[in-house]
Order: C-alpha cells, then sequence, then structure tokens
C-alpha cells in the first residue's frame, strides 16, 4: 500500500497487518513528499550544523517544510502544478516528478522485498486517487514486479481496478477515506463510553 498526498509512506501489509514501512523515527523517512524532504544522508545534516553554523531548528523546519516537491520544483508542492508545468517544458517540474517516481519506485520495491509475493498494489492519497500521470510513471518501470503501466484514468470515488485486465499484479486504487473513518470510530467510542 502506498499512499500517495502531503506524506507518502509504503507500507507492506501481509494478512492485514503491516509488516514493513518506509517510515522511521518520524514520518519525515523514506519517500519524497509534498513539503518534506524523505530520507536524508545524516552526513548532510552535521555538515550543515558543522559548516554552515545552520540550526537544528532550521533544519528540522527545511526538512519538514521546505523541502520535497517545493524544493526540488523550486515552485509548488502540488503534482498537478508539476505535471502542466512539465508539459509546458519546466525542467525542474520535470526532475521533481523524476525524484519523486523514482522514490516512489524504490520505497515499492524495499516494501516488496518484505514480502512472499505481491497480491497487489493499493494506491490512495490525493496523488494516488488523482495524479494518473504521477501512478502511470510509478508503475511503468516496476515490471521486474510484474506490474506494468497502461493505467487507466480515474477520480477514485470507490475502490477501483486501474491496471489492464489480466494484469500479473493488478493496481488497485482506494479513495483515502480519512473523514468516514474518523467518523466511524468516534461513533464507535461514543456508543461504548
Amino acid at each position: 500500500m502506498v499512499h500517495l498526498g502531503g506524506g507518502c509512506p509504503a507500507c507492506a501489509v501481509r494478512e492485514g497487518r503491516s509488516v514493513d514501512t518506509t517510515m522511521g523515527f518520524t514520518p519525515s523517512e523514506g519517500l519524497v513528499m509534498s513539503r518534506r524532504s524523505g530520507s536524508v544522508d545524516p552526513g548532510a545534516l552535521t555538515w550543515l550544523l558543522r559548516h554552515r553554523n545552520v540550526s537544528a531548528d532550521e533544519i528540522e523546519d527545511a526538512l519538514n517544510h521546505r523541502s520535497g516537491l517545493l524544493a526540488l520544483s523550486g515552485t509548488s508542492a502540488d503534482t498537478r502544478d508539476l505535471v502542466r508545468s512539465r508539459a509546458a517544458g519546466g525542467g525542474r517540474a520535470a526532475f521533481a516528478l523524476d525524484v519523486f517516481t523514482h522514490r516512489c519506485r524504490r520505497g515499492i520495491a524495499g516494501m516488496a522485498a518484505s514480502l512472499s509475493r505481491l497480491d497487489a498494489l493499493v494506491l490512495t492519497g490525493e496523488i494516488g486517487e488523482d495524479q494518473p500521470e504521477v501512478r502511470e510513471e510509478v508503475c511503468a518501470r516496476l515490471s521486474l514486479l510484474g506490474l506494468t503501466g497502461g493505467l487507466r484514468p480515474l477520480v477514485a470515488e470507490r475502490p477501483e481496478i486501474v491496471s489492464a485486465p489480466g494484469a500479473r499484479v493488478p493496481v488497485v486504487v482506494v479513495p483515502t477515506g480519512e473523514a468516514q473513518q474518523i467518523d466511524l470510530e468516534t461513533r464507535a467510542l461514543l456508543a461504548h463510553g
């Protein structure tokens, strides 16, 4: 399962339970995100502290609010803007999307290494749900895992398979539904409280 939104964790799920994730001590580890860096070489951070006198607070702010797609593109943290800019010849937008999709593929491959088989790739989150260009770029280069491109575009209103019929590994888009889950859990708590 890969949630592609403002934050972008990937998770390996076996029999309904998470067995691995790209997140670490904080959600900042892992994939490149809209405004978060994703994994960074710790040596780069100590270099900034020692050689550029950047404070720990400044580093934390940069890694969590001014990095990721925003920093790579120099213009936007929104993949919709970046897809449009790339189509118009925006080189930095193309670079940002290349880095983003490459890191997604690495994360998916890493999660697959924690499983004995890959039954499906589930994409969710704002980018996973309504950015067919990004979904396509992520899956088209994962043929080693049985995934292929040629995904059909949609705006997910319900879980739907977007891969071609008969695909070795189906690609499923699932709407996030965070508000609905909060509603369900709140009602359950109130009913038993």
